[in-house]
């Protein structure tokens, strides 16, 4: 099509331009070369408009990925459309991770031009990480902490450990040593488990600070009783004894915990990540809880005689590691919550009243503490959805209607691996399901739910419907309630309902956002 815009909107059109949220490049579709951009293209790739105009659009990328801009750009785009994946290589050589957004081609003075607009998401990916590092380490943790309330002998408790650790996660390699008080002052690989095991093949460590093997991370660990974070083997000096091996078993990264069995003999949990710069300060502070705990589970295997005793203390320690789980959905709710600040507090609230609902319903402190941590983590699916529709003001498509109700599944996906004492990850998939089988993802019917996403679903609604959203304004208490006494028994469970509506009616629970009708 040809677009011959008058005075007045040629303006308009050069004040989107100009002031356009992203980098904006116009390139031809048939050659690929840039014929205009905007000053945040400018800003974003560190060229003037001058030294980009004529050049490539796919020199904007880093050369791995030019085949993949010619394929997507190089010809007529029907619809607007997105393209993740990609990263933007500024004229410093640095590399950024953007998002691209392209618009339906259009014909320019007889030729076909494409609009790209390109957005800097490096924050975002590298909040992303970090939410990703402490969920491999929360899971990994989680995993050991089952191992160490099931093992029944040593062996079997530091090798269950290892396997945990490296299960699903990032992690390539654990394996736990103990400092041996021979002459030589070896160190023994008493366990290990992960892709990267090859690593170990033959490795000779001490930690005697006078033996040349000892001057490495676990040497140094054991000897001064503090943790010893290897970044990056490529960079580290000191490491360069064993840079070839990491090399050959894939790993870049370590972390080695010191622990000690009964205060006396000394040992180190060796964790290694596929990637540099892995081990961020809450993943090694689970790592370091869970290297006290491996002491602890040791020398309490080891004295068979006091193992009756020993139990009571294991279970107690197993609640602790339990409420450690809870703590540790913190931080992951935290890095949600920094992509879509409207909605902050959410997830929390819900958790608030889903729990005071149990509470009325009669249900235990242990069944409360699952639908706590349900109730925390109910939206993590959402991580998987652009920021921008989150956030998005006006009625959503039907396309981005779908990816929003993908969130329960993706959710639970997120989730299943992690090995809580409760079933967190089907709550969570479960919690916009409908008793009459009208909900998703699945269409369950009312056996089919469980009972803790029932009340997920009324405190998930209340909270909701009670708070403003970009889209409206809060809506009164009162009206949200009389809204879900009119869904109950036929979308929500009538029970969960009568105590919600009590509760709030009774005032024995509140809201802290404002009411608006």
């Amino acid at each position: 099509m040809t677009i011959s815009p008058n005075n007045a909107t040629q303006r308009l059109y050069e004040l989107c331009w100009v002031n356009a949220p992203g980098g904006v490049f116009a390139f031809d579709a048939g050659t690929g070369k840039l014929i205009d951009v905007n000053s945040e293209a400018e800003k974003l790739t560190g060229y003037s408009r001058e030294e980009l105009l004529g050049s490539h659009i796919d020199q904007l990328h880093p050369e791995t990925e030019r085949k993949r801009v010619a394929s997507e750009f190089l010809r007529e785009i029907t619809e607007p459309c997105a393209h993740p994946g990609f990263h933007l290589q500024r004229k410093t050589g640095q590399c950024l991770s953007v998002r691209i957004r392209t618009w339906k081609s259009l014909i320019l003075d007889g030729r076909l031009v494409t609009i790209c607009v390109y957005f800097d998401i490096a924050d975002q990916v590298e909040r992303e990480h970090l939410l990703s590092t402490q969920n491999w380490a929360l899971s990994a943790y989680a995993g050991a902490a089952l191992a160490l309330g099931r093992a029944e002998t040593v062996a079997e408790l530091k090798q269950s450990i290892c396997e945990a650790i490296t299960r699903e996660s990032e992690y390539a390699l654990a394996w736990i040593g103990i400092a041996e008080c021979n002459r030589e002052k070896t160190v023994r690989i008493a366990a290990a488990a992960g892709s990267g095991i090859r690593y170990i093949d033959g490795l000779h460590l001490s930690w005697s600070e006078g033996d040349p093997t000892g001057g490495g991370p676990t040497g140094i660990s054991i000897r001064s009783g503090e943790v010893k974070i290897m970044e990056d083997s490529e960079m580290d000096e000191f490491f360069a004894p064993w840079r070839e091996r990491a090399r050959q078993a894939g790993v870049r990264s370590s972390a080695a915990i010191p622990f000690s069995i009964d205060g006396k003999r000394r040992g180190a949990l060796m964790v290694y990540s596929v990637h540099p710069n892995a081990f961020e300060p809450a993943a090694i502070e689970v790592f370091q809880h869970l290297a006290g705990q491996i002491g602890h589970g040791i020398h309490a295997l080891e004295q068979a005689q006091l193992l009756r005793a020993e139990q009571t203390r294991l279970e107690k320690m197993q609640m602790q590691l339990s409420a450690a789980l809870s703590a540790m959905v913190s931080p992951i709710v935290t890095a949600m919550e920094m992509r879509d600040p409207y909605t902050s507090g959410h997830q929390s609230r819900v958790a608030e009243i889903a729990v005071a609902i149990g509470k009325e319903l009669g249900w235990d402190e242990e069944r409360l503490q699952g639908l706590r941590v349900a109730g925390l983590v109910h939206d993590i699916g959402k991580i998987s959805i652009p920021s921008e529709i989150l956030t998005k003001p006006g009625r959503l498509t039907a396309v981005e209607r779908e990816l929003i109700q993908d969130h329960p599944d993706s959710g639970y996906t997120i989730l299943k691996g992690i090995p809580f004492a409760w079933p967190v990850a089907e709550i969570v998939r479960q919690h916009h399901e409908k008793l009459d089988g009208s909900g998703y993802p699945f269409g369950l019917n009312e056996n089919a739910i469980l009972p803790e996403a029932k009340v997920l679903a009324v405190a998930d609604i209340v909270e909701a419907m009670a708070s403003d959203r970009p889209y409206r304004r809060a809506i009164s208490l009162e009206r949200v309630l009389t809204e879900i006494e009119e869904q109950s028994g036929s979308l929500l469970d009538a029970e969960v309902v009568r105590a919600c509506a009590r509760l709030f009616r009774e005032g024995r629970l509140s809201l802290p956002t404002s009411e608006h009708e």
